[in-house]
């Protein structure tokens, strides 16, 4: 399906996934960045162990660099057209 792209639109097309990248990466940075916040230890929870943690730092982590990997490549994609 990619290879039926009128190329008329490939310059809309770079700039879009352009900026999704640079939004997606952005939102990583905040993430990181208050990390803590989001993947710290709960002091209201009383069973709030480690595991627990490393796995809501997972469930975030690998959609994240699945969506990450998958645009950086369409974004390739684009600037090899």
């Amino acid at each position: 399906m990619l290879t039926l792209i009128n190329p008329v639109a490939l310059p809309a097309l770079r700039i879009a996934a352009t900026i999704f990248l640079i939004i997606n990466l952005l939102g990583g940075a905040y993430i990181f960045r208050n990390r803590q916040r989001f993947f710290g230890k709960d002091p209201n929870i009383s069973e709030d162990i480690e595991p627990v943690r490393k796995l809501r730092v997972e469930v975030v982590l690998i959609p994240w660099t699945v969506l990450t990997v998958f645009l950086f490549i369409l974004l390739i994609y684009f600037w090899m057209q």
